[in-house]
């Protein structure tokens, strides 16, 4: 009984704290959702107000005036009455709490709040060693708008962020407007505590140096805001710094107070930050004491009448029971043959009965477990022999799993190194263009002035001679031409990686394989340079007029890079074994389209050729035949099973030795319907 009620206290327990954990899983999710929408809105908001005409305007005017007059002139003074009743009431319309305007080499050159810094560089204000310089610089450089921590600045009180937005005119930068957002609707979201009981909070940290500090205040210390903080190297475990990390999950903690809670934990990429909401596990089972009462009482009551009942029960079947169990103890000897006396017609006689009747049968079981045993052997014989055969297909399944997975991360991998090169090359390609037009109108003008003055001032003269300006006009475009050709260049590149790792699409689409082929050879090209063993492998691309292919983009990539490296391998080999009659290392791909509406890709090398042998073996999983380490024996089986079983296609090999090998893939131009 004891057991019965500890096992119900249990469920009713994990059912609890299940419920509880869903609970807080739905708040924190309706959380993340609120402050993700509001950090939006102030950044649709401040891209919408540096859009503004009045703000363009407002820039450029103060701009102007401070470039030729102090911050205290009557030109400034004036050009303040204009504008600055109109941007507070921009500022109350949005909702922030001040609007700074920088001009684009730095200077401060408005402020609602605090005008004693107008005139001054970002790098030389009050919060020069805050995020606010950080999030200015890459708002300026990256041309979008850009959004910090909450943090302490100046003598706010409470925590503040700042949110910087670029300002264009005609396309061109010409600013930065930046905006205070105050932290008081950003509380609101967090410490409301709907949901939560009398003793749940919401705790939001963002990750400063090696500490995660708390950026709002809490339930139960309203100034825990930049005041509280976890050490990430000491509690690498705490649901902040896994929620920091982008770990979702929930469980019960020790909170900051010391207090057993059950809490939920989330990242919140709009802000960088780590959220985590928690209820006392004290409130939380609160109605277990009482269940846990009940359980008790009727427990002991339950004892008390099993105790009764066993007494007066046990007087009446003691002595057939005895009696029973002297048979029993026979039987355990192994005399099955010992019956039991059955006096009465009652439980006990029915139990003496059944014994009797189970003696029969065991005795009958006895005989068929042995002939059992001699059919389980044989069994087990056979099974071990299907157990091998399937643990041999299980290490070839998992090997080419991991094979795959390998292709998989690499897509990965090409993916985000071209995604990260791509932005900063689009922001320099697009910039060489007006670097060339501006340049040629400088050299215009340098010679209109040397035309119209040839008889120039001395120090003109003696500075024209120290920089050799005939060099400079000569050279300067032809810098800007080859920075022009080597920025193409590494587009091509980064368009090449970024169709290459398409390896984890898992649908069909119809596509270009003429772009899979060159991307693929665009990965291998540093390969096919000359090396000192050997002189460059030249590509012979002969692509006919191929439609859009049907097949799966990544698979199909897969397979062509297996197959070029092999190629690469093979003339490499022929170098290596100092074949005599040597000739130019190439490699030809052809593509055509058969009248039966079949793809078809022949990729030829003059390598060394594959003996008849081993041609035979050159499908199979793991037979490779190259060194320990250099090759798994997985790469044609895997491109074998991506042509046949996934594009209900062909892969063949011709080969002649010593001279060359051909590949053959033919795919379907449509891909059967499922």
């Amino acid at each position: 009984m004891i057991l019965f009620t500890s096992l119900q206290y249990s469920i009713a327990r994990k059912a609890l704290i299940k419920e509880v954990k869903n609970r807080l899983n739905y708040v924190a999710g309706s959380k993340e959702k609120l402050l993700d929408r509001y950090i939006s809105d102030r950044r649709r908001d401040a891209e919408t107000i540096a859009k503004i005409p009045d703000i363009i305007d407002a820039t450029k005017q103060y701009k102007k005036k401070l470039l030729n007059n102090n911050k205290s002139s009557q030109q400034v003074q004036q050009l303040d009455q204009k504008y600055r009743k109109l941007l507070e009431n921009y500022l109350q319309i949005f909702g922030y709490s001040d609007m700074l305007l920088f001009s684009i080499s730095g200077e401060m050159i408005f402020s609602l709040n605090n005008s004693d810094e107008i005139g001054r560089n970002y790098q030389l204000l009050a919060y020069k060693n805050s995020d606010i310089i950080n999030i200015i610089d890459r708002a300026k450089t990256l041309m979008q708008v850009e959004i910090s921590n909450f943090s302490y600045y100046q003598d706010n009180l409470e925590p503040i962020a700042v949110i910087a937005a670029p300002i264009f005119q005609e396309n061109k930068i010409i600013g930065v407007i930046v905006l205070e957002i105050n932290n008081q609707e950003y509380n609101q979201i967090v410490n409301d505590y709907t949901g939560l009981g009398e003793s749940g909070e919401t705790i939001v940290g963002s990750l400063v140096d090696k500490k995660i500090v708390f950026t709002t205040r809490t339930r139960h210390d309203s100034k825990a805001a930049l005041k509280r903080y976890i050490n990430i190297n000491e509690k690498k475990s705490h649901p902040l710094n896994q929620a920091i990390q982008g770990i979702k999950g929930n469980n019960i903690i020790i909170d900051y107070r010391g207090k057993e809670t059950i809490a939920a934990w989330r990242y919140l990429p709009s802000t960088n930050a780590g959220m985590v909401v928690k209820m006392d596990t004290e409130e939380v089972f609160t109605p277990l004491k009482t269940l846990k009462n009940i359980l008790i009482i009727l427990g002991v009551i339950t004892i008390l009448l099993v105790t009764l009942a066993a007494i007066i029960v046990s007087k009446s079947i003691s002595q057939p029971l005895i009696e029973l169990t002297q048979v029993v103890q026979e039987f355990a000897q192994g005399n099955l043959k010992k019956q039991a006396s059955v006096l009465s017609n009652d439980e006990i006689g029915q139990l003496e009965t059944s014994f009797n009747s189970m003696a029969k049968q065991l005795a009958t079981s006895f005989a068929t477990i042995k002939q059992r045993e001699k059919e389980l052997t044989k069994a087990n014989d056979k099974l071990e022999i299907v157990l091998a055969q399937v643990q041999q297909e299980a290490q070839q399944l998992a090997s080419q799993l991991i094979q795959s997975e390998k292709m998989s991360s690499l897509g990965q991998l090409v993916a985000g190194v071209a995604h990260e090169i791509n932005n900063p090359i689009n922001f320099i390609y697009g910039n060489i263009h007006p670097a060339h037009e501006y340049t040629q109108h400088l050299l215009s003008l340098i010679k209109l002035y040397q035309e119209h003055y040839p008889e120039a001032d001395p120090e003109i003269k003696n500075k024209e001679a120290e920089i050799d300006i005939k060099f400079i006009i000569k050279d300067l475009p032809k810098l800007l031409n080859s920075m022009m050709v080597g920025s193409e260049r590494i587009t091509e590149i980064v368009r090449s990686l970024r169709n290459f790792s398409r390896l984890d699409e898992s649908e069909i689409k119809a596509v270009n394989i003429h772009e899979g082929i060159d991307s693929t050879l665009m990965i291998l090209e540093n390969r096919l340079k000359a090396t000192p063993k050997r002189p460059a492998i030249e590509v012979i691309r002969k692509y006919s007029d191929l439609p859009l292919v049907e097949c799966y983009t990544g698979q199909l990539n897969q397979v062509f890079m297996n197959i070029l490296a092999n190629a690469i391998d093979a003339v490499e080999d022929k170098k290596i074994n100092n074949l005599k009659n040597f000739q130019q290392f190439k490699i030809y791909i052809y593509t055509e389209l058969t009248n039966n509406q079949q793809v078809v890709i022949r990729i030829i090398d003059n390598g060394i050729g594959i003996p008849e042998k081993v041609k035979r073996l050159l499908f199979d999983p793991f037979f490779t035949t190259k060194p320990v380490g250099k090759g798994t024996g997985l790469g044609l089986s895997i491109s074998y099973k991506i042509i046949t079983e996934q594009h209900h296609g062909k892969l063949e090999c011709m080969s002649i030795a010593g001279k060359s090998t051909e590949f053959i893939i033919t795919i379907p131009l449509y891909q059967p319907t499922p």
